[in-house]
């Protein structure tokens, strides 16, 4: 069962979903909520190539951009308080600064679970694809990853949808989601896509076995 959430703070609209998923979780599991804030410093001061003379000048716009940067997390830090306040939720900040990934990794040691927006990319900018620092955490991070869109699921939606195609990281997603309570409650749909109709068949097979050892309810679906 979750005990501990971490949310990425970022401006983007996939990051104001993962702080009401936070939210929400919270509220549902009573675990405790943290929200992290990142100044990627090492990206906003990187080295560049600067005309002759220009060092000094460098050195002061960067000066004006991580004071910039700062500015916009203790924003965001004050907005996640306020959000969780609202709810009646105590929780916790935590300032890092350095690369983003590597900052979530280390903190997300002492956490059960990551939320975090697909689009979050922790230098203020608009993007509409899933970030570089998102897709480094799903590959490499010692926490399940839940990442949002823009747009939440209905929160009192009975059946959640689950995409198995018998791989290590499907098999490890739905172990995880089962342990954790995500599952609690609802009705999960197992669909798996396959040009072998007996492969598509034996995979959602497997993964409902997984499901009714712990109680849970499945429907199955066979797409070919």
């Amino acid at each position: 069962m979750i005990k501990s959430i971490l949310v990425a703070l970022d401006e983007s609209p996939s990051s104001d979903s993962a702080k009401t998923l936070g939210v929400r979780l919270a509220k549902s599991y009573k675990a405790s909520l943290s929200g992290i804030g990142i100044l990627d410093e090492p990206w906003i001061a990187a080295p560049e190539a600067i005309p002759l003379g220009g060092a000094a000048f460098k050195v002061e716009l960067d000066k004006q951009l991580l004071a910039d940067a700062r500015l916009h997390i203790t924003k965001l830090e004050k907005a996640f308080i306020d959000s969780c306040k609202n709810q009646g939720i105590s929780c916790s900040i935590i300032d890092a600064t350095g690369v983003p990934s590597y900052e979530i990794e280390h903190f997300l040691i002492e956490h059960d679970v990551l939320i975090i927006g697909k689009d979050a990319n922790f230098h203020f900018s608009s993007t509409p694809e899933t970030t570089t620092s998102v897709r480094q955490l799903l590959k490499d991070n010692p926490r399940p990853v839940i990442v949002t869109s823009a747009q939440l699921p209905h929160q009192d939606s009975p059946d959640i949808l689950v995409a198995f195609d018998g791989t290590f990281a499907a098999s490890k997603a739905l172990h995880i989601a089962i342990l954790i309570g995500i599952f609690h409650g609802k009705t999960v749909h197992i669909a798996s896509v396959s040009n072998d109709e007996e492969e598509a068949r034996d995979y959602v097979n497997i993964a409902a076995k997984l499901c009714h050892n712990h109680g849970v309810n499945t429907h199955l679906h066979f797409l070919i």
